[in-house]
């Protein structure tokens, strides 16, 4: 019988190898594209912050401002804003900035980001940001 044209059993490879190692081929490629995509989308956020702190006149007091100032600062949304005051409220004024981050939600690289732009001190809101 001539095996011409045909390889041994142990050397082909079935179409279901074929299919699960086109799969992995597949998944790695798609893993690797969303890590860079994700890294893309990333990048524009922290340039705005940048940006943001820049342009701030002015510090924002934490123990006065209402949740329509809060939102203007980067990294603090409407939900975010809410428990600042609900904290301000529960606990009493904020006496430094780390105390912003027993606040539910608000985590230490919040913190750093709003370092220059926030004030716990009513006195210092009127004064220029460094």
């Amino acid at each position: 019988m001539s095996t011409l044209g045909h390889q041994p059993s142990n050397v082909r490879l079935l179409r279901h190898d074929q299919v699960i190692i086109h799969l992995l081929i597949v998944l790695v490629l798609g893993g690797t594209i969303a890590r860079y995509m994700a890294a893309y989308y990333r990048a524009p956020r922290d340039t705005h912050v940048l940006r943001a702190r820049d342009e701030v006149a002015y510090r924002v007091d934490l123990n006065s401002a209402g949740p329509a100032e809060l939102v203007l600062l980067p990294g603090i949304g409407p939900a975010k804003a809410e428990a600042i005051i609900r904290h301000r409220e529960a606990h009493g004024p904020f006496r430094s900035l780390p105390d912003l981050m027993a606040v539910p939600g608000v985590s230490r690289r919040t913190a750093c980001v709003l370092e220059g732009l926030v004030t716990p001190d009513a006195a210092a809101s009127g004064e220029p940001a460094r």
